[in-house]
């Protein structure tokens, strides 16, 4: 029996893209791993102990051979995607001196982006706690409206959470991409976005002012993360910041997404609760950075386990 079909019922899903991430190595070399927002937060919240399913339009090249693949092998159950539909999106990532990462997508062909209704009905068993959406698949036509209608959908039975991992290059301009993070926002529960996020749907607006904005819209929290500057909650109760936890950081890859399946595991093993307290916040807060802290201590996208967060000093 595969980790896939021995995996138990998913009390977390996660809709969005998968991507083949071309990763630079000595000589000029690029490598190919499998990556992407959605994908990467799949595996982070499996990983930290939260059965997970994901839904994502799977392509009919090898690359998406070995896309199904690090899913199977991770226990993220993938058994209701759409398969065989195009070729598999590419990013070409840049580091920088800090482990920073710059990406250039390669994405016309790709399938994630073409969501039908009927492929999104009845999506989900009901055991999900806890429904995830967001990055390019939420914000880019014309699979974008079938997104938020899933959301507004699902959001009167399970908590719903956003996270816009905004990549402007690959959108329709910024003031489509801010209004369509909106409506997103009005339907969600939770909302996580970077600094780099809220400065791309808001140049020149300071991002606690942006953070009261989108909290003002409906969640029940609104997260800011600040990379080594650490984060911010603000919820009707009040605002929560944490650091960022020191350690030798290799690259950023996969830091954010790891982040904010932290705070989907959190909500799913808590029976999809959003905490709004400040010291639950607080707590939340940490525990999410100190897991996209250890990620940044290995190469690419490499989620902790819940053993490993448990170590973690």
């Amino acid at each position: 029996m595969s980790a896939q079909e021995s995996a138990p019922t998913a009390q977390a899903a996660i809709v969005g893209e998968h991507v083949m991430d071309l990763l630079p190595e000595a000589g000029q070399v690029l490598r190919p791993v499998p990556g992407g927002g959605p994908a990467n937060i799949a595996v982070a919240t499996t990983r930290l102990g939260t059965p997970t399913m994901l839904l994502s339009r799977f392509g009919a090249d090898a690359f998406a051979e070995r896309l199904r693949a690090r899913m199977t092998a991770e226990a993220v159950d993938v058994s209701r995607c759409p398969t065989g539909l195009g070729s598999s999106a590419l990013a070409v990532a840049t580091l920088a001196d800090d482990g920073s990462a710059r990406y250039d997508f390669w994405l016309e062909d790709a399938p994630d982006w073409s969501w039908t209704r009927a492929e999104l009905a009845d999506a989900l068993p009901d055991s999900v706690r806890v429904l995830h959406l967001g990055s390019i698949a939420a914000l880019r036509p014309p699979g974008d409206a079938e997104l938020l209608d899933l959301a507004r959908r699902e959001g009167e039975r399970r908590t719903v959470t956003f996270d816009p991992n905004v990549r402007m290059a690959t959108l329709p301009g910024p003031g489509r991409a801010r209004a369509r993070v909106e409506d997103f926002c009005r339907v969600s529960h939770l909302v996580k976005a970077s600094d780099d996020d809220l400065a791309e749907l808001y140049p020149g607006m300071p991002a606690d002012a942006v953070a009261e904005h989108l909290l003002g819209l409906g969640p029940r929290a609104v997260v800011v993360t600040r990379g080594g500057e650490g984060a911010v909650a603000l919820s009707a109760q009040g605002r929560v910041e944490v650091p960022t936890p020191r350690v030798a950081v290799h690259d950023t890859i996969g830091a954010g997404d790891t982040f904010m399946a932290a705070l989907v595991s959190a909500c799913a093993s808590d029976g999809g609760r959003v905490p709004t307290g400040t010291e639950d916040l607080r707590a939340l807060l940490a525990s999410a950075a100190a897991c996209a802290a250890i990620n940044c201590t290995r190469p690419g996208a490499d989620p902790p386990t819940a053993a490993e967060l448990a170590e973690f000093g």
